[in-house]
């Protein structure tokens, strides 16, 4: 019955493709003669089904390749999916004329359907590829590795402040978001997650204090940070490399924000590898550094650079929270190889190092 579903689902997916390519593809350079394949591909992530199309001239030869993701979780709409698209389009387009950074070139949207259409980018994520030879840095790491990294996240910096250069009057509810309305989800997306870490059993005497600290920063605080877009899950997963080039995938989350959120939520992103014992930690810490330190020299906050860092600070606690409940949600021995820390403890230690800082 499942192969039988299955059948069906590459079946029905094929009709889709068939009509973009024959209605709508032949400005990207796709022929409608062309025939083609549907893969289903394994990615991290449970929220979307992914798939690449290839298409074929006569006589077999492969043309061109395409990326589908349909999503499968009921609380994302045909709004989330045309944002999604927005984001795409709008980094695209700045990033096209750049040597070193991209975007998927995005082909179409089915909102009723809940599919994205876009160029396959043939590459590794940044996570992998910083992973591979940090984890064993501790005892080994060439000189030519670290430069390698050292480049990358610097590049991964420059990306950032090159997206956040976009306006953000072409994001559609560029009108309707003030400074005190970004605050404010930011205070609910905070809470929230922090109940799922009480929930999760971290102690109460913690959270109080986290809460206490993010709070206090959030309301205390008069000048906001200058408003950009804001990719909002801005890590080294959603980072795509590929010889030099670096690719910023997944919008799913799209909007506008402060100017600090991407910068603190990869820095945070890095932290989490601090969990692994066999990690060098200074290397670590100079990789987030140079990210930090490029991220700054291209950034154009002007005057409110201070105001911002004061915002960095409270943003990677906001943060690790959020990576908190997720790692204690799939905290199984699985995910605690002997050469890590578990995650309980790493998470305690790591806020109550911080929250003397």
């Amino acid at each position: 019955m499942l192969k039988m579903d299955k059948t069906l689902q590459i079946f029905q997916l094929q009709s889709l493709v068939g009509r973009e390519q024959q209605n709508h593809w032949e400005r990207f350079g796709f022929s409608p003669d062309w025939s083609f394949k549907i893969l289903p591909i394994a990615e991290e992530g449970e929220n979307a089904e992914k798939f690449i199309v290839t298409f074929f001239s006569k006589g077999g030869k492969r043309e061109k390749s395409v990326f589908l993701k349909r999503y499968l979780h009921p609380q994302i709409d045909r709004s989330t999916v045309e944002n999604e698209f927005q984001g795409l389009r709008l980094t695209y387009e700045a990033f096209k004329e750049t040597d070193r950074f991209r975007a998927p070139r995005p082909y179409g949207r089915l909102p009723e359907e809940k599919i994205l259409f876009m160029e396959h980018y043939p590459s590794a994520s940044l996570k992998r590829v910083l992973f591979r030879p940090l984890r064993l840095s501790r005892f080994f790491l060439s000189n030519g590795s670290k430069e390698s990294l050292l480049r990358k996240v610097a590049d991964a910096g420059r990306l950032l402040a090159l997206f956040q250069q976009i306006p953000v009057s072409v994001h559609p509810t560029d009108e309707r978001e003030t400074s005190e309305g970004i605050l404010l989800r930011y205070e609910k997306q905070f809470l929230h997650h922090l109940r799922a870490c009480q929930e999760a059993g971290l102690p109460d005497g913690l959270l109080q204090k986290i809460q206490k600290y993010v709070l206090g920063r959030m309301q205390t605080r008069l000048n906001a940070p200058v408003k950009v877009l804001q990719h909002s899950d801005f890590a080294p997963w959603n980072l795509m490399v590929s010889k030099e080039e670096l690719c910023l995938t997944d919008f799913q989350n799209f909007t506008i924000g402060f100017s600090y959120f991407d910068a603190a939520f990869f820095y945070s992103s890095l932290d989490l590898i601090f969990r692994y014992r066999t990690i060098d930690r200074s290397f670590l810490s100079h990789l987030q550094s140079r990210f930090l330190e490029m991220f700054l020299e291209s950034a154009s906050t002007g005057s409110h650079r201070e105001d911002s860092l004061y915002f960095f600070k409270m943003f990677r606690l906001m943060h690790m929270v959020y990576f908190s409940q997720s790692m204690l949600r799939c905290a199984h021995a699985f995910y605690e190889p002997m050469y890590a820390v578990s995650s309980r403890r790493f998470i305690v230690d790591w806020f109550n190092q911080n929250l003397e800082d």
